[in-house]
């Protein structure tokens, strides 16, 4: 064979044996200081599809990141950021439109500006204060004095004459009723606790009455007799009348 037909065989050898040589200088110098493989030639030894997890170092023992977040019963500021709406931060933070409109007494939920700071009730809005309610007090019932009807009858007193007066003095009792009346066992009392109980009496109805005089007498249906030997009513003071059974049914001031 002659040279001229060896000579392309000759270039081949020599541009292999380039290529050789080449590729053991690159591996070699892929391998760096101490001759451990640098993260490209680990990368490229790789299988086709899998991916180089980069080595992150870890925290350190015990520790844990945490990220800090507002808390769930405290309101947060939001500052609106241009392009907001009230309904995109409603839903960034998980509140109701309603809720951030009470929170911050807005009635446009509309009318909001870049900028603005809202408060964002995260924890729920706060319980309204309830202002404690004043309970009215009865006064107490005053003594009747008007005259009070009993089986039947009305009594009442009517008038006190001649108050001072031992000879003249006395008490008026009127029946208002249409039926009679027993007033057995009533009382007149006055307020320096002289007391005058009524023995077996009935008043008629109608308009009929009787007369309590202060004085010793004789006893009729129509005139009775307290037999004191001094007057018993002063002007200004007050006089009660009682039932048998205790209770108030008439008072009179003496004039």
């Amino acid at each position: 064979m002659s040279f001229r037909q060896m000579l392309p065989f000759f270039l081949l050898n020599i541009v292999v044996s380039a290529v050789v040589v080449l590729s053991i200088l690159f591996w070699w110098d892929s391998r760096g200081p101490g001759g451990e493989p640098t993260a490209g030639a680990t990368a490229a030894a790789l299988p086709e599809g899998v991916l180089a997890t980069p080595n992150i170092a870890a925290p350190p023992s015990g520790t844990v990141p945490v990220e800090s977040a507002p808390s769930a019963s405290e309101p947060v500021l939001h500052t609106v950021q241009s392009g907001e709406t009230l309904n995109m931060i409603s839903q960034q933070y998980d509140v109701s439109v309603d809720d951030i409109m009470a929170a911050n007494d807005m009635t446009d939920p509309n009318f909001i500006g870049v900028g603005q700071q809202l408060t964002i009730p995260v924890g729920g809005l706060p319980e309204p204060t309830v202002a404690p309610t004043e309970t009215a007090v009865a006064n107490p019932s005053p003594i009747p004095t008007e005259p009070a009807a009993a089986g039947g009858g009305v009594i009442g007193v009517t008038g006190v004459i001649d108050p001072g007066v031992l000879e003249s003095e006395a008490v008026q009792l009127v029946n208002s009723g249409a039926q009679e009346q027993s007033i057995s066992g009533w009382q007149v009392r006055d307020e320096d606790s002289n007391v005058y109980t009524f023995g077996e009496v009935s008043i008629f109805g109608e308009g009929a009455g009787v007369m309590l005089h202060t004085r010793a007498g004789d006893d009729t249906f129509s005139d009775l007799h307290w037999g004191l030997d001094e007057p018993v009513w002063r002007s200004g003071e007050q006089l009660t009348l009682f039932d048998a059974g205790g209770r108030a049914v008439a008072t009179f001031i003496v004039p």
